[in-house]
């Protein structure tokens, strides 16, 4: 089981494929397992490494506050174990906010971002965004990992066709720790890097599930921010998009990735 030690705390990693280096950062609850069905298309043209970010899945568990900058600084510190100078950034969800800050903080180190089902602020500047939060909140505190685990498996994966997948993903989630779950949620409410989007001058891919959290207009508006930028959508989908449309996301991303390798070489 590869692992390397960054600060007091050992993170795990998977590794797969030749080629470019591509990072999969996972999203909030989830881990590395949780991209099964992404690594074996992608690993047939990349080299894929998939964390689990630190307070998830086989990582150690958090035990104090940690920022979204300091899961980003995790992510540098696991490349350079690894030697990769450079690579291609997709991050969902919670990792799509580490993937904006990577960005941020070191352009010349990302050749190109993904950013599925994501934002760059999650400042709660609505009345939707707070009852989400709170709902999770009080939910954790007063009941435990297992009924959010519940709540959050059916809201995204509905369908009778996703049942299996559905309460595979419920079993995950009511594993993981509940102070590093909360901690993870504080750490990107009110996080916001908008902005400096006008910096990240790689290539940028948002895509947007049609039935997401947050609505695609939203996401839509920030496209204006940054220079290299363009929104895709797809249709059918809801939170769990590397689920339920996985083929789907697979052929935009690896198109995206080849034009955006055609266009370096």
């Amino acid at each position: 089981m590869p692992v390397v030690r960054i600060g007091s705390h050992l993170l795990h990693y998977e590794t797969n494929g030749d080629g470019e280096p591509l990072l999969l950062v996972h999203g909030l609850g989830s881990s590395a397992l949780d991209w099964h069905g992404q690594v074996p298309a992608f690993s047939s043209a990349y080299q894929v490494v998939a964390p689990d970010l630190i307070g998830f899945g086989r990582s150690d568990k958090l035990t104090q506050p940690h920022s979204i900058a300091e899961y980003a600084g995790d992510m540098f510190a696991l490349l350079d174990h690894l030697g990769i100078d450079r690579c291609h950034v997709f991050g969902y969800s919670l990792g799509g906010a580490v993937a904006f800050q990577m960005g941020i903080a070191m352009p010349r180190r990302v050749s190109s971002l993904v950013i599925l089902n994501s934002l760059p602020s999650f400042v709660l500047d609505n009345a939707a965004k707070r009852i989400e939060y709170y709902l999770r909140l009080f939910i954790v505190h007063v009941f435990g990992m297992k009924p959010l685990a519940r709540l959050v498996s059916k809201r995204m994966l509905p369908k009778e066709e996703h049942r299996v997948a559905a309460e595979q993903m419920a079993e995950r989630y009511a594993r993981n720790d509940r102070k590093s779950y909360l901690e993870a949620l504080k750490a990107v409410v009110g996080w916001s890097v908008v902005d400096r989007l006008g910096e990240l001058n790689m290539p940028v891919l948002m895509i947007s599930a049609d039935q997401d959290y947050t609505p695609v207009e939203e996401k839509r508006k920030y496209l204006e921010y940054m220079p290299n930028a363009r929104l895709e959508v797809i249709s059918d989908s809801r939170h769990a998009t590397p689920v339920d449309q996985a083929a789907t996301l697979n052929k935009i991303v690896l198109e995206f990735l080849a034009e955006v390798s055609a266009t370096n070489s």
